[in-house]
């Protein structure tokens, strides 16, 4: 840490989350453990959260019961320099019209909310004028959900979104940017509407459509009972994440509803031209499509990781036996290869698909020399 940035840590000494969940516990544990943040105090509706982000180390004291409607000064908010608000976005601009007269002069706030362009509205209208709010969205997360699910590194070389208004003190950003930096984070600045613009493309679409896709093969379903026992991987992968929190995502839908009709209208276009070239049984142009469509899909990692960041990855083909992936990834950590970002692709009986990513290029060439010399099967592109 250079002196710069120490020195302007020393102004965030105490921190508040609202909402210990996933992200909020995982907050005060890279807060508590990573930064020089004196205390972080935990706030959520549920006791047993606050018991286990407690538990954990996620926070130094917890409060689970957030009377909105009654504050007397005594629940933690006086001498709090930064209120993060790890909650549904529908409750958050009240969430900030309760806390606020409780919070000092210049104290900032901010969010960690998928959407933006009508939160940071209705925020606007309520907030005090002493007070700066920096709206926030960390691209990253977890299938389980809760404190339990906390992990100390699950910023770490996650892009994490700001959208602040350009009369926001360019003090206040750097404080909290370089805190963020701090837990590994990858700064990301933007607009709310093109935030929102976005994230309806990558991440609300997306989950959209893999509940549709569960929905329709429910509705096969009905009639062919064994449907759900011939899905194949490709099935479980495409639509895991239609496992998410029905209220969350019912929330986060009703927020972004403008961009992501938007982003429905062009999907639909899309589909309806794959139903025009099967009417038309047109196999040159469905070759064509499909070709394009594969060929988009492999610039994806290649190009950026979340939404920036040029990073390299491998996709290596594992046989399925015990310490399978510590062997690979032994192999190229004695080499002294730094993998930031691992993730199972496809699980099979026979074995599974593993996604590494290393940071320079020079890397990549080096550990797919290893892996390939190693008797490794890769997919190079």
């Amino acid at each position: 840490m250079d002196s710069g940035v120490e020195k302007r840590m020393q102004e965030i000494k105490e921190v508040a989350i609202i909402g210990v969940g996933l992200l909020g516990s995982s907050l005060g544990l890279a807060l508590r453990n990573l930064t020089p943040v004196k205390k972080v105090i935990g706030y959520d509706n549920h006791e047993e959260h606050i018991k286990t982000a407690l538990e954990i180390g996620s926070i130094d004291q917890g409060i689970s019961s957030l009377d909105l409607d009654s504050f007397d000064g005594n629940q933690g908010f006086k001498e709090v320099d930064l209120v993060f608000l790890a909650t549904p976005v529908g409750v958050i601009p009240e969430l900030i019209e309760k806390i606020q007269p409780q919070l000092k002069s210049g104290a900032i706030i901010t969010d960690v909310g998928s959407t933006k362009r009508q939160l940071v509205k209705e925020i606007d209208s309520v907030l005090r004028d002493d007070l700066v709010y920096i709206p926030g969205h960390p691209m990253t997360g977890s299938e389980i959900s809760g404190p339990e699910g906390a992990d100390l590194y699950l910023f770490e070389n996650a892009v994490y979104v700001l959208t602040p208004s350009e009369d926001i003190e360019e003090e206040k950003i750097e404080l909290l940017r370089d805190l963020l930096q701090i837990i590994g984070a990858k700064l990301l600045f933007m607009s709310p509407k093109q935030h929102d613009q976005i994230v309806a493309a990558v991440s609300h679409l997306p989950h959209i459509m893999a509940c549709t896709l569960v929905d329709t093969v429910g509705e096969v379903a009905k009639e062919e009972e064994r449907v759900f026992s011939l899905a194949a991987g490709g099935f479980r992968d495409t639509t895991r994440i239609a496992s998410g929190s029905y209220k969350m995502w019912t929330d986060i839908c009703l927020h972004n509803k403008e961009a992501i009709q938007i982003m429905i209208k062009v999907f639909k276009e899309r589909l309806t031209e794959f139903e025009d070239l099967l009417t038309a049984t047109n196999t040159n142009e469905l070759l064509k499509k499909f070709d394009h469509i594969r060929n988009l899909r492999r610039q994806i990692p290649k190009k950026k990781r979340g939404l920036i960041s040029p990073n390299y990855e491998i996709i290596l083909t594992l046989p399925d036996r015990p310490k399978a992936i510590g062997e690979a990834t032994s192999l190229l950590g004695e080499a002294g290869i730094n993998i930031v970002d691992i993730e199972i692709l496809r699980v099979r009986e026979q074995g599974g698909t593993l996604r590494l990513v290393v940071a320079t290029e020079e890397e990549l060439k080096t550990a797919e020399n290893l892996l390939i010399k190693a008797g490794y099967k890769l997919q190079i592109k």
